[in-house]
């Protein structure tokens, strides 16, 4: 006597009708964390640039600058030494072959806004920046998150409902 085994094609149908039926639960929640989480990453990557380039700056015994594109929606973190023609150090621009530490770009849906710094941030050579100041972002669904660099040179990520009102 031969025995059958596998599923049904009713079986088959009702799995995928559940399959189904779960996923179209999952995905709407899905895509409206989306845009949370991507802002969040944001958030991150720009505080440990901040954190890399204080630490970069200890160590090559050199002023490390973090410049921010808003425009463009980029950053990059650099040593300012003046390294190669044409390179003038301390004068926070990248020229000449000043290396490179970090650059990034903002996600997705995710604009980088302003700055409050006074100039761009730049580490010197014991870890401390020429001043405080933060730098905001936003995402599609008009939620804020920045990085708030205080004078001792630690940097923390800040949040926002409004955009003005920051914790």
């Amino acid at each position: 006597m031969r025995k059958d085994s596998g599923f049904s094609l009713m079986e088959l149908m009702t799995a995928i009708a559940i399959l189904a039926i779960l996923a179209a639960i999952a995905i709407p929640g899905y895509i409206g964390w989306l845009p949370n989480y991507r802002l969040r990453s944001a958030a991150r990557d720009l505080q440990s640039t901040m954190q890399l380039a204080r630490l970069r700056a200890v160590r090559e015994n050199a002023d490390v600058v973090v410049s921010f594109d808003t425009v463009n929606d980029d950053y990059e973190a650099f040593v300012d030494n003046g390294e190669g023609a044409g390179g003038i150090a301390g004068n926070g621009s990248r020229d000449g072959t000043e290396r490179i530490v970090q650059n990034g770009e903002m996600p997705a849906g995710v604009d980088l806004l302003n700055t409050t710094f006074g100039a761009a941030p730049a580490f010197n050579s014991r870890g401390l920046p020429n001043g405080s100041g933060d730098v905001y972002t936003k995402n599609s669904q008009n939620r804020f998150m920045g990085i708030r660099l205080s004078i001792a040179g630690n940097s923390r990520i800040i949040e926002s409902a409004d955009g003005v009102t920051w914790n």
